[in-house]
């Protein structure tokens, strides 16, 4: 028995933040404020300032067409105008030699031809791997992560991207997602750990950890990004970077937390929401900004603006006339860096506003400070030492096995009549246009932003038709995608086949291009579903989705469904290893899936929200509830068992399980441990998730599972918006079992 489980309440260990202390508070005194009283307004400013590489740049990335770099206005940058920061590709992924190229250039003209020689944080979107190095080991997106339920292997995939990362040079990774997604529309749904934020705040702060954990140089291969700070995951339209509207009990009880766990693990920056919430730009809030991020949660290290965001203030959110009083709104609020990112306007404007005294050089000072901080604790500054992880070899055998693994265990079978596994002497046929779509099963972020251009991404990357053909032994037929608009050619196609595999998928999509109007299935796609089904054939769907699609219509038809998330350059064997049985799959739903666009309610939704017209209490009807997730073998809880003899002492509460492997195969199950609080002061959620293990075991083998919560998960957000504890009722859920204890 293999068990994987992060499954007590997050520890405040502030591992990393410890580090800092010990390696940088005793030397800032005689090294940074001496450095920062050496700097002029000018330098200073320049550090707070943040450029893209397109705007060093003579020529943009092609497939077969080197990026060049304008090296006069990359000494301007660095020399002229002392930036404190680059980040970004132009177009597309680099090699590691060009990498090497570049980051060597940065490094020679900041030490040796800029007056301070202060070095340079270069920031990187490196979000299921390092997916803007060529040669990098590529990762499932963060759906596809939490789909596993395996906070080791999050943490493993955070500390491979790291490690590749630094590895050429970048030091600054603008990951993880913290934001909990609460709304399928959302285009950036597939970069989150999903709708629970107990969960999002254990994979974050797992994956802060190990990004950030000191290598054999004593220093962390990068600076981990917590993003995007606060409240952007909700859009009220669904729609990116729209307005969204959260009281800030939401958005202390379920928005928050993540951040909060991930600053405790040492969390060295944070990207600003590019919105508004509440009617107030993010990037002009001075309360989320100051007031919570800085005073109440004590966060010390950078908040750095999203894309050209300052000027957005006066463009799009109009809460600024000019581009000067937008600037003067962001560092009054509390910005410490900006994503200009093409020009100096920033630079410029700011230099402008101290100057006539609306904002403080001390103001200045202490965003600066933070800066260097940052850079000293990633050893920037120390010259004599080689790269923390020069050593790594990018792309490793041991890493691609670590990506492989992870789209295995996220393989989450929803449904199965018993056509799955395949039998071994079945004929298949294979349609649908996810079938040979490498972009498909990469989701965007892959070798450029959104992901879609097939020529950017490495040769030799196997898709599903190619691997199915590879295990089928001459038992396959493909139906190129296209074919089914002619239904009678491909009924009969269906018709000689025992089994159909049809591979939906969307195409890859983030940020502003990804807003949708609707979450149905293309009609082609669901009339491919149909058109088989009709032919007497079994169906068997795949969905590569960056977030649910409604499936409604056409579940009835399929025999099996398996949802592969967006699992990358392994996901045809992933998914083919699930069809055939060589894989058991073990992957559980990290949210809700929804069977109508119109009913987007989460799993801890609120009593009320489970009143329908008819006057019933069983509204909420999801195609599949969170958690979900079938195996090819069976489990069994039982004996559940809540031991509350020693909380009036010390607020523990102990929760203990037997879980058994009572069919013929070994699988994987996870078991998810629900609160329900009876009766509270705010109306409480139906059950919120407080406890998980992912556990492995063999036919006929059984363990005992415990947990131990506290009183803190048994809290909630009160009426002075601060957390409290209410005695009374409260049950215990763990699968279909349920203790009900009163608590005092």
């Amino acid at each position: 028995m293999k068990t994987f489980s992060k499954t007590i309440r997050i520890p405040f260990l502030l591992l990393v933040l410890l580090s800092w202390a010990a390696t940088v508070r005793p030397a800032l005194a005689q090294d940074l404020e001496a450095l920062l009283a050496r700097m002029t307004i000018e330098e200073k400013v320049g550090q707070m300032t943040q450029l893209t590489l397109q705007a060093v740049s003579e020529t943009k990335g092609e497939p077969g067409v080197p990026h060049e770099i304008d090296h006069d206005a990359l000494r301007e940058a660095l020399v002229d105008r002392h930036i404190g920061s680059l980040l970004n590709v132009y177009d597309m992924a680099r090699t590691e030699a060009e990498w090497h190229a570049l980051m060597a250039d940065i490094d020679d003209l900041t030490r040796n031809e800029s007056r301070l020689g202060i070095p340079i944080l270069y920031g990187i979107d490196a979000v299921h791997g390092n997916n803007y190095l060529a040669e990098a080991t590529i990762f499932p997106q963060n759906i596809g992560l939490a789909a596993t339920w395996n906070t080791d292997l999050v943490a493993q995939a955070a500390r491979i991207t790291a490690q590749e990362t630094r590895a050429v040079g970048l030091n600054w990774n603008f990951a993880p997602v913290l934001d909990v997604a609460r709304t399928p529309l959302w285009s950036r749904f597939f970069e989150t750990f999903g709708e629970d934020t107990y969960a999002t705040a254990v994979f974050g702060a797992a994956a802060v950890r190990a990004m950030q954990e000191p290598g054999p140089s004593g220093y962390p291969a990068v600076a981990a990004t917590g993003k995007h700070f606060l409240g952007y995951s909700m859009p009220l339209s669904g729609k990116d970077r729209t307005p969204a509207w959260i009281p800030e009990r939401m958005l202390r009880d379920i928005f928050l937390p993540p951040f909060q766990a991930a600053m405790d693990a040492g969390l060295m920056t944070v990207m600003v929401n590019s919105a508004e919430m509440n009617g107030i730009p993010v990037h002009a809030d001075r309360y989320v900004l100051t007031d919570l991020l800085r005073d109440e949660l004590g966060f010390e290290g950078i908040a750095v603006t999203d894309w050209e965001d300052i000027g957005k203030l006066v463009d799009l959110h109009r809460v600024a006339a000019n581009y000067k009083e937008a600037v003067f709104q962001s560092v009054d609020a509390g910005i410490d860096m900006a994503m200009v990112p093409y020009d100096y306007g920033f630079t410029d404007a700011l230099i402008e506003l101290v100057e006539e005294g609306r904002i403080t050089e001390t103001r200045i000072d202490e965003s600066v400070l933070r800066i260097l901080r940052v850079k000293k604790s990633l050893g920037l500054f120390d010259t004599s030492s080689p790269s923390p992880t020069a050593h790594i070899h990018i792309g490793s055998d041991a890493s691609n096995a670590a990506s492989l693994q992870a789209a295995r265990e996220s393989m989450t079978l929803l449904k199965n009549t018993g056509v799955l596994p395949l039998g071994k002497e079945e004929s298949v046929l294979a349609a649908g246009p996810a079938l040979g779509n490498v972009p498909m099963m990469y989701g965007s972020w892959s070798y450029t932003w959104q992901g879609t251009d097939p020529d950017a991404y490495p040769e030799g990357i196997q898709t599903l038709d190619k691997e199915l053909a590879s295990r089928m032994n001459g038992r396959l037929a493909v139906a190129p995608w296209g074919e089914f608009h002619e239904p009678d050619r491909l009924r009969a196609m269906a018709y000689a086949a025992d089994v159909a595999v049809l591979a939906l998928g969307e195409v890859p999509s983030v940020e502003k291009p990804g807003d949708i109007e609707s979450l149905e299935l293309p009609e082609d796609q669901m009339a491919l579903v149909r058109d088989v089904a009709e032919s007497g054939a079994r169906v068997v769907v795949v969905l590569f989705q960056n977030r649910p699609r409604i499936i409604r219509a056409i579940e009835p038809y399929a025999d099996a469904i398996v949802l592969a998330y967006l699992p990358g350059p392994y996901g045809a064997q992933a998914v083919v290893d699930v069809l055939d049985g060589t894989v058991n799959p073990g992957g559980h739903l990290p949210f809700t899936y929804p069977r109508f666009t119109g009913s987007l309610v989460p799993y801890d939704h609120k009593p009320s929200e489970t009143s329908d017209i008819l006057y019933g209490t069983d509204a909420f009807q999801p195609q599949y509830r969170f958690g979900h997730g079938l195996s090819y073998t069976e489990f069994t809880y039982s004996d559940l068992r809540v031991d509350a003899s020693q909380f009036a002492a010390d607020g523990t509460l102990r929760v203990e399980v037997t879980l058994t492997n009572t069919g013929d195969r070994a699988g994987r199950d996870v078991a998810h441990v629900f609160v329900q609080d009876h009766v509270a002061s705010i109306s409480p959620a139906v059950r919120r998730l407080r406890a998980f293990s992912a556990v492995d075991l063999d036919p006929g083998e059984e363990t005992r599972l415990r947990w131990t919560l506290t009183r803190d998960d048994l809290r909630f957000i009160g009426h002075d918006m601060r957390a409290v504890y209410e005695p009374g009722v409260f049950s215990i859920h763990v699968d279909a079992l349920t203790e009900t204890i009163e608590l005092p």
